[in-house]
């Protein structure tokens, strides 16, 4: 069975049942004359033609203000580093968790109140197929970035980072990677000994088991090749992806919600036995700063890597629509910024903060810029080489739901 030592099952019933909630079928498109109104007027949409970058900077100081829901804390250092550049603007930023943000801009339209300007998140199913259609953001590129973003990360929704989840190990206590295939976690010796953060409120845990669903295909020839026999599916399941969701539940997974305390169980020194785990990949800096030993085993089949957009979009009938064109842009980085740019830590101050703007607090491994011209930051080498699965928009769409039901299923019995 698996050890929940953070949540009970009632709670996350809780949780998810938000999840679903908010996540039901999207309205379809229709005319709407209020709506292509406020478009127009903030020029945005269809009107977003020939784009003034100058009288969107003014515009922007005269309205004085941008708020921010979003889903990650590092925005508060995105708000001070944009009041250093853009003083005149008053910056409200909220860290309110990626479902608490879908949920509070769809109660707020719900009773008629648009007081956010800015939405940031990760989940696809929710910011691509339900606040967009229906109107609740609206997607917005600067026109100097078109061609410096591929389409994929440009529509239907800009993303600001691509991030990634990760197979974690200490590599202290084990000099080469432990385990060859991602299969190995559903062994004896890692029962118990295998963590990773509840999709319960954490939309980009939920792309993570996506990943791994929707490339069952992966997952199957991945267990065939290490095991050398064909993989019998436990009854009821569907394919090779559930079935490893469903052997890794089994196998007494440990189950957090807090991403700092995994990686420091897994890569703290001075461990015989150490745990592994599925962590944001961000965590590795803590190797510096903190002297941990965590590893990612890259050559993992069928991958060790669980990559995913967080999106960036305007609110809808946002109140200052000028000051969050200009935010999101900051969060890009700025027109100077290119590949052969000199960027030095600490990357918020000087002349690295100049280039890299909003991109300044997310420059670290684990994060990476959708620009084709950002430098990686430090310590990325592998990620342009490791394999790294990723949910498409469309399964998502149709399947996030399934993937959670099986989840909680699997965690309550």
């Amino acid at each position: 069975m698996m050890t929940s030592t953070f949540r009970g099952a009632k709670g996350w019933l809780a949780a998810g049942a938000v999840t679903l909630a908010l996540a039901g079928p999207a309205l379809a498109q229709q005319a709407d004359p209020k709506w292509d109104a406020w478009l127009q007027k903030s020029q945005l949409g269809p009107y977003q033609k020939n784009e003034n970058w100058d009288e969107v900077v003014a515009n922007a100081k005269k309205e004085g203000e941008v708020v921010v829901y979003s889903s990650t804390g590092t925005m508060l250092k995105v708000a001070e580093d944009f009041a250093k550049f853009y003083p005149e603007i008053k910056v409200k930023a909220y860290d309110l968790g990626s479902e608490k943000t879908i949920e509070k801009v769809v109660r707020e339209h719900q009773a008629g109140v648009y007081a956010a300007d800015v939405i940031y998140s990760g989940g696809t199913e929710q910011m691509v197929f339900d606040l967009l259609p229906n109107h609740r953001i609206v997607n917005y590129v600067p026109a100097y970035l078109t061609d410096k973003i591929p389409a994929e990360h440009r529509e239907p929704l800009l993303t600001h980072v691509i991030e990634a989840y990760g197979v974690l190990y200490n590599s202290e206590a084990h000099p080469q990677p432990p385990i060859k295939t991602i299969w190995e976690l559903t062994e004896p010796q890692w029962k118990g000994r295998f963590s990773m953060k509840s999709p319960a409120g954490s939309l980009t845990t939920l792309m993570m088991l996506a990943a791994i669903v929707e490339h069952s295909d992966e997952m199957q020839k991945a267990y065939e090749q290490h095991y050398g026999k064909k993989l019998e599916l436990s009854p009821g399941v569907e394919n090779a992806g559930y079935e490893f969701l469903h052997r890794l539940i089994g196998n007494d997974i440990v189950i957090s919600d807090n991403s700092s305390k995994i990686a420091t169980a897994v890569g703290l020194r001075g461990q015989a036995k150490p745990p592994m785990a599925f962590s944001v990949i961000h965590y590795l800096t803590k190797n510096q700063s903190d002297n941990y030993a965590n590893a990612i085993p890259y050559d993992l089949q069928p991958a060790a890597l669980f990559s995913y957009p967080t999106y960036v979009a305007v609110a809808g009938q946002a109140p200052h629509p000028n000051a969050a064109k200009l935010f999101v842009s900051f969060l890009m980085g700025s027109k100077e910024l290119n590949g052969n740019s000199e960027l030095k830590a600490p990357f918020r101050s000087g002349k690295s903060l100049e280039l890299l703007q909003g991109m300044a607090a997310f420059y670290q491994i684990g994060t990476f810029s959708p620009r084709t011209d950002v430098p990686p930051p430090p310590y990325s080498e592998m990620w342009p080489k490791a394999n790294k699965l990723t949910a498409s928009p469309e399964f998502v769409k149709d399947n996030i739901a399934k993937i959670s039901d099986f989840w909680l299923a699997e965690t309550s019995r």
